[in-house]
C-alpha cells in the first residue's frame, strides 16, 4: 500500500520556523481520480495575496510585466549555456546581469554563502537516504548512480603558441583538457569546428582562446559573438572584459542588442569593437539591414562564434539557417572569408546541423576531456500530482540548505508550484523565487544575483534557466515531467553538481505516455542515444520571408552560392515577384526588395504575426499593462474569450481581441479552474513527395493543407480534473500547408480488426495518439511540434488512414524525419501500448491531452493488434485479404500500364549505347499482400543491375532503392524479364516516377506477343543458352524469412546474368530457343536488331 503524506511529513521540525501545518489550509491539488485524504474539507477559496515579486507602485498600479517573446528562444527546449573554464574568474559567472562593479561583490558572497552553507547542508546521500523513508517512499521506480569521471587534460600545449598560453594564464588556467586543445588546434588550422560536449565542459575557452590568439596578431580584426538570448550575452561579455582587462591587450568587446541605449549604439557603430556581442534578432534587423553602417567590422570579420547551436531548431532553426546565409552572403561581398565556431549541447547530430545551417564544411569535437562528480539520478512514478511532490522536495530541500531548482514543462506549472511551496511560508518567500520568460529584465537580473550571492536557496523556472548564467553550487534539480527529449534532460541535470560537488537529479513523471514510457524502461533512457536537431531549409514560408531581406541587403541573381542548395528558391523569387514584394530588373536577372525595410515584418522566433496581452489595471487610477504574446497558432488555441490565463501565480481572464492593435484583453481573477480548448481537424493531401511499401500498406510523404477549429473549450478544476462545463466558440478556421507523412490502410485492415472484435476507429484513433506521443524519441522536438488525425475513411484516398504532420506551416523537418525512421517509431510505440498497465486507455498510452474528440472512441486492444500489424509482427488474416484465387504468374501489364500502348519498349546495341539488364526480388508474396494487384506492397529484398558501360553488376538492397531507381533513369534502354508487369510496379511503391518513360524491352512481352503464350525464363536458359536457374522466386521468399541476402543477391544476380545473356543472343541471331513438349527445340522470331535500326 503506498503512503499519503501530510505536508508536516516533509517539515524539519529541527527547522526554528517549523509548526505543524492543518491539511486543510494547504491547497494542493491531487491527481486526477485520487480520493481526497480525510482532513481536507470543502471550503470558500480566499483571495490570495500576490507576494511574488510583482512590480507594484505607491499608487496601486503595476509595472508592466514583460513579454515572452524577449526572453526566450522559440524552442522552448533550449538548453545550458556552458562555462568557459572550472574557473569563476575565467566564467564571468554571471556578470553584466548586474553591475559589473557588483560582479566580485556577487562572487564574494557566493563563496562565502558556500563555506557557511556547506556547514550546514545536509549530505546529498543522507537526503535521498530521508526521502526514501518519507516524502519518496514506494514511488521510486528506478535509481541510477553516475560515477565521477576524470579529466583528461592536455600534456603538452607549447605547439599551441605562446599567445594562447598568455591567454590561458590571464583568465587564470594552468592547463586544458583534452577536447579544448584539440579545439585550439583545428581552429588555429583554419577549421570550421563545432564543439558538442557536457555541460560545464570548458567550451567557451576554446572559442575565447582562438579568436583572442587571431585578434592579437591581427588588431584590426572583428568577431561577431551570437547568442540567442541577451542574458547570455550579458553573461559573455563579463568574461571577457575580465580576460581583456588581464590581457592588456588593446582589444575590446561591447554587446549591441534591443537593450543597448541610443547614444551607445550610435557610439558603436561610430568605433566598432573587435568583439561584437548580439542575438539572432538584432543580427537580422540592426545588422544585416544597415549593412553599410557596419562596414568596418563587415571588411574586417575574421571569426562568426555561434554559442548553443542546438536551440537553433525548429521553427527557429529555419529562421536563423536563412539569417546565416544572408550573413555569409554580405561577408562575400565584403571580401571577408570568416572562419566558423560554434558550440552545442551533445546532440546526435552536431556536425550535420552546423553543416546545414551555415552551408559549410565542419570538424566535431565530441569526447570530452572534462571531469564530472558523482551524480544521483531518481526516477519517481508519484501517486499524487507530480506539481504537488515538486513544491513539497522544493521545500524540503531548502529548508536542508540544499540549493534546489526545479525546471517545469509550462509557464503555469512553474507559477503553481512556487506558489504553492511558498504557501504559509514567509520564512520560504525570501529563499525561493519562480523565473521564467514574460519576466522584465530587471526582476530576472534581480532573481540571478540572488541566485549567484546565495541569498535565494531555491527557484521554480521553465527552459529560461537552462540558457542561463552560472548560478554555481546547486545541489538538486527536480524535473516536474519528462523534458521532452534526452538532450534537455541532461542539460537540466547539468546545472546542478558543478565545482566538483555530489548531486541529485529527481526526474518526476507526469501520466504522459513519455513520461511513463522512460518510468517503464529507465535503462532506455540511460542507454539510448541523444537525439538530432533538425532545422529545415526548405520551409517556403520562412524562405519566402527572407529573401526581401536578402534583396535589401544585396540584389539577389539566380547564381547565389548561398541559395544553390536551398529547394524551391526560383519558385519563392517568381512567387515574391507576383506578390509585388520583389522587383525584377528590366533584364530580368536581378531581384531588388520593394520594400525599404523588409526585416520588419520577419519575426525571427515565430510564423505569423504577435499579439499582446494586455490586462486591465486593479484599481481605477492604475494603467493597461502587458503580461505576455501569443503568436501564431497560439492565438485561438491559448487565448480564446474565457481562456484562463496564468502569469507569475496570478489568473487572468481572457476577453476580446482588438486586430487593429493586435492585441487581447485580460483581467484579474481568482477562480477554482483552468481551461482547455476542443479542436476539430480536417486534412487534405496536395501533393505526394515519397512514399515505400510498409507491411502489408504503404507509407507515404507529402504536402498536406490542414484546417483547424477551435469549436469550444471546457473549464477543468484543479482539484480533481474533473471536467465543470463545456462552452461552445465560434472562431475562425484556420487553414496552413504543412508537411506530413501518413499511413494507407485499404479494406482487409477494417475486416481483419473487426474479425477480431476491435473497433475500427478506435484503434485507428489509439494508434494516432500514441504515435504522436513518442515521436520526441525521434528528434529534438516538443509534443506541440507534431499533429495528427485519424480518418476510418479518407475521402481522397477512399481507404482508412492517419496522419501525422508538422504543426508549422511550410514544415519544419520533423514529418520527413519521422517517414525515413517509421519503422522504429512503430516499434517504440507498440512497446510502450503494450507496456502499460491500464486495460482500456489511460493518458499513460492511448490518451492525448489535446484531444479535440475528448479521447473518444479509443480502443487499447486493438491499438496493440494494429501496432503488431503495421510493424510487421502480425500479418492480416486471409479471409480479410481474400486471396484465395491468386493466379501462379504475375500479370504481363500492370494496371498503370496501358495494354498496346506505343513507346518505353525498344532495343539499343550495348557496345553503343547506354544499356541496363535489371531483376529484383522481393520480400513478400503476393498472397501476403492481398493479390498481384497489390504488388506494389511486395517490398524489394535486392535489385541487380548489369551495366553496360562498366559490364559490372550493381546490387541494391531495400535502402538503396532510389539509387536503383535513379540508375534505371540514367540508362538509355532497359531489358528485363516480365519487368513493365512485375518489377516496376514493385518499384511504384516507393516513388510516383512514371515507368513508362523509360525506353524498355520487355522480352516476356515480345515473346508472348509472337507466340500467344508464356515461356519461363527457366525453358528459354535451357534451350537456348543450355543453363538453368539457379533457383526461384518462392525460394527467394523463403531465403528472405530466413535472413540469408546473400543467397538471394547471388541468385538475382544469376538472373541477370541469364536475362543479359539471352537478350544478346537474340539481338545477335533474330531468334530464341524453347522446347514445345513432343515437338522439340523450336524458335522464337524476335527483332531485337530492327528495333534497334528504328530507335536510330
Amino acid at each position: 500500500m503506498i503512503k499519503r503524506f501530510s505536508p508536516n511529513d516533509f517539515l524539519d521540525e529541527d527547522d526554528p520556523q517549523f509548526t505543524p501545518v492543518k491539511e486543510d489550509l494547504l491547497d494542493f491539488p491531487r491527481a486526477t481520480g485520487a480520493p481526497p485524504p480525510a482532513p481536507m474539507r470543502s471550503r470558500p477559496r480566499r483571495q490570495e495575496s500576490c507576494d511574488c515579486n510583482h512590480g507594484q507602485a505607491p499608487n496601486g498600479d503595476r509595472y508592466p510585466l514583460g513579454t515572452d517573446h524577449e526572453a526566450t528562444p522559440q524552442n522552448p527546449q533550449a538548453t545550458e549555456r556552458v562555462d568557459s573554464t572550472e574557473n569563476p574568474r575565467a566564467t564571468g559567472c554571471g556578470a553584466g546581469r548586474i553591475t559589473e562593479a557588483g560582479l566580485g561583490r556577487c562572487l564574494a558572497e557566493s563563496k562565502r554563502h558556500d563555506v557557511a552553507a556547506d556547514s550546514e547542508r545536509q549530505d546529498v546521500a543522507q537526503f535521498i537516504n530521508h526521502l526514501k523513508r518519507g516524502l519518496l517512499s514506494d514511488t521510486i521506480v528506478h535509481r541510477e548512480t553516475i560515477p565521477p569521471r576524470p579529466e583528461k587534460r592536455a600534456i603538452d600545449i607549447t605547439h599551441l603558441g605562446p599567445r594562447v598560453e598568455r591567454i590561458l594564464e590571464a583568465a587564470g588556467i594552468e592547463r586544458l583538457w583534452s577536447h579544448q586543445k584539440e579545439g585550439i588546434r583545428l581552429l588555429q588550422e583554419g577549421r570550421n569546428v563545432v564543439v558538442a560536449t557536457p555541460t560545464s565542459s570548458g567550451k567557451t575557452l576554446i572559442y575565447n582562446t582562438a579568436v583572442l590568439d587571431d585578434l592579437m596578431e591581427h588588431p584590426s580584426g572583428c568577431a561577431i559573438y551570437i547568442f540567442p538570448l541577451k542574458a547570455l550575452e550579458q553573461d559573455q561579455l563579463g568574461a571577457l572584459r575580465n580576460l581583456l582587462g588581464n590581457l592588456s591587450c588593446g582589444l575590446t568587446a561591447e554587446i549591441y542588442d534591443g537593450d543597448t541605449k541610443p547614444h551607445l549604439r550610435e557610439k558603436i557603430r561610430k568605433h566598432p569593437p573587435n568583439i561584437l556581442i548580439t542575438t539572432p534578432d538584432m543580427l537580422h534587423s540592426g545588422l544585416l539591414a544597415f549593412h553599410e553602417s557596419w562596414e568596418e567590422v563587415l571588411k574586417n570579420l575574421r571569426w562568426i562564434v555561434v554559442d548553443e547551436l542546438h536551440t537553433y531548431n525548429g521553427i527557429f532553426g529555419s529562421h536563423v539557417l536563412h539569417l546565416f546565409r544572408r550573413l555569409t552572403r554580405l561577408c562575400g561581398c565584403y571580401d571577408a572569408a570568416p572562419r566558423f565556431v560554434t558550440c552545442s549541447a551533445t546532440i546526435g547530430n552536431p556536425q550535420q546541423l552546423a553543416e546545414r545551417l551555415f552551408g559549410r564544411p565542419f570538424v566535431a569535437i565530441t569526447d570530452s576531456g572534462a571531469p564530472t562528480a558523482t551524480r544521483h539520478f531518481i526516477f519517481v512514478n508519484p501517486v499524487d500530482s507530480p506539481n504537488t511532490v515538486a513544491s513539497r522536495l522544493l521545500q524540503a530541500g531548502v529548508l536542508r540548505q540544499l540549493r534546489t531548482i526545479v525546471f517545469t514543462r509550462a509557464r503555469t506549472i512553474t507559477e503553481l508550484v512556487y506558489r504553492w511551496a511558498t504557501q504559509h511560508r514567509n520564512d520560504l518567500r525570501r529563499k525561493i523565487s519562480s523565473y521564467r520568460a514574460g519576466y522584465l529584465p530587471e526582476e530576472r537580473r534581480q532573481i540571478e544575483s540572488q541566485l549567484i550571492s546565495g541569498e535565494l536557496l531555491g527557484v521554480v523556472s521553465t527552459s529560461a534557466l537552462e540558457l542561463g548564467i552560472d548560478i554555481g553550487g546547486l545541489d538538486m534539480c527536480v524535473l516536474v515531467g519528462y523534458p521532452g527529449s534526452i538532450v534537455n534532460t541532461w542539460q537540466r541535470a547539468g546545472r546542478v553538481g558543478r565545482r566538483g560537488r555530489e548531486s541529485l537529479v529527481i526526474l518526476l513523471a507526469s501520466r504522459d505516455a513519455l513520461d511513463q514510457y522512460f518510468m517503464k524502461n529507465p535503462e532506455k533512457f540511460f542507454g539510448r542515444d541523444i537525439e538530432d536537431a533538425v532545422a529545415d531549409p526548405s520551409n517556403r514560408y520562412i524562405l519566402e520571408q527572407h529573401l526581401p531581406c536578402a534583396a535589401r541587403e544585396l540584389p539577389l541573381t539566380l547564381a547565389e552560392p548561398e541559395y544553390a542548395e536551398i529547394p524551391g528558391y526560383r519558385q519563392a523569387l517568381d512567387t515574391l515577384t507576383g506578390r509585388g514584394e520583389l522587383l525584377q530588373s528590366a533584364d530580368g536577372d536581378v531581384w531588388f526588395a520593394a520594400r525599404k525595410q523588409p526585416h520588419r515584418l520577419v519575426n525571427m522566433r515565430a510564423i505569423g504575426e504577435s499579439w499582446s496581452i494586455v490586462a486591465t489595471p486593479t484599481t481605477p487610477a492604475g494603467k493597461r499593462y502587458t503580461i505576455g504574446t501569443v503568436s501564431g497558432g497560439q492565438l485561438y488555441s491559448e487565448c480564446y474569450e474565457g481562456a484562463v490565463y496564468l502569469h507569475r501565480g496570478r489568473q487572468y481572464l481572457i476577453g476580446e481581441r482588438n486586430p487593429v492593435k493586435r492585441q487581447i484583453d485580460a483581467k484579474v481573477v481568482d477562480v477554482p479552474y483552468y481551461t482547455r480548448p476542443k479542436k476539430e481537424k480536417e486534412t487534405e493531401i496536395l501533393e505526394e513527395l515519397a512514399s515505400k511499401p510498409m507491411h502489408g500498406y504503404q507509407a507515404k510523404l507529402g504536402r498536406l493543407r490542414v484546417e483547424s477549429q477551435v469549436v469550444a473549450f471546457e473549464k477543468v478544476r484543479v482539484a480533481d480534473g474533473a471536467v465543470v462545463s463545456r462552452h461552445p466558440l465560434d472562431s475562425p478556421v484556420e487553414v496552413f500547408e504543412t508537411v506530413g507523412f501518413w499511413l494507407e490502410m485499404d479494406a482487409p485492415f477494417k475486416k481483419h480488426l473487426k474479425g477480431r472484435g476491435h473497433h475500427h476507429m478506435g484503434s485507428l484513433h489509439a494508434t494516432e495518439h500514441a504515435t504522436k506521443s513518442l515521436f520526441p524519441l525521434l528528434a529534438l522536438s516538443k509534443g506541440t511540434d507534431v499533429g495528427g488525425i485519424c480518418y476510418p475513411m479518407h475521402p481522397q484516398l477512399r481507404k482508412g488512414a492517419i496522419f501525422i504532420y508538422d504543426q508549422y506551416p511550410g514544415g519544419i523537418g520533423l514529418a520527413e524525419k519521422g517517414f525515413d525512421m517509421l519503422d522504429r517509431l512503430l516499434e517504440l510505440t507498440l512497446g510502450m501500448v503494450q507496456g502499460c498497465d491500464c486495460e482500456e486507455g489511460c493518458p499513460s498510452c492511448i490518451h492525448f491531452p489535446t484531444c479535440g474528440a475528448g479521447n473518444h472512441p479509443l480502443d487499447k486492444a486493438g491499438c496493440i493488434h494494429l501496432l503488431e500489424l503495421l510493424s510487421g509482427r502480425a500479418r492480416l488474416d486471409a479471409e480479410a485479404l481474400d486471396v484465395s484465387e491468386i493466379e501462379d504468374e504475375p500479370p504481363l501489364f500492370a494496371d498503370w500500364e496501358a495494354v498496346g500502348e506505343e513507346g518505353g519498349n525498344s532495343a539499343i546495341e550495348d557496345d553503343e549505347q547506354h544499356v541496363v539488364v535489371f531483376d529484383l526480388e522481393t520480400q513478400l508474396s503476393a498472397a501476403e499482400v492481398g493479390g498481384w494487384g497489390k504488388t506494389y506492397l511486395m517490398r524489394v529484398s535486392c535489385g541487380i543491375v548489369w551495366d553496360s558501360r562498366t559490364d559490372e553488376f550493381t546490387t541494391y538492397f531495400e535502402d538503396r532503392v532510389q539509387d536503383l531507381i535513379e540508375h534505371l533513369k540514367s540508362a538509355d534502354l532497359i531489358v528485363g524479364f516480365n519487368c513493365i508487369g512485375f518489377d516496376y510496379s514493385v518499384l511504384r511503391g516507393y516513388t510516383r516516377y512514371d515507368f513508362r518513360n523509360l525506353e524498355t524491352l520487355d522480352m516476356l512481352l515480345e515473346i508472348k506477343e509472337q507466340l500467344n503464350f508464356r515461356v519461363s525464363l527457366n525453358s528459354l536458359a535451357q534451350s537456348t543458352l543450355e543453363k538453368k536457374k539457379s533457383a526461384d522466386g518462392l525460394q527467394s521468399l523463403r531465403w528472405w524469412k530466413q535472413g540469408r541476402l546473400d543467397l538471394i543477391e547471388k541468385y538475382c544476380r544469376d538472373d541477370v546474368a541469364i536475362t543479359r545473356d539471352i537478350w544478346r543472343y537474340g539481338r545477335d541471331r533474330g531468334y530464341l530457343l524453347f522446347d514445345r513438349k513432343n515437338e522439340g527445340r523450336m524458335r522464337i522470331p524476335v527483332d531485337f536488331r530492327e528495333k534497334v535500326m528504328a530507335l536510330d
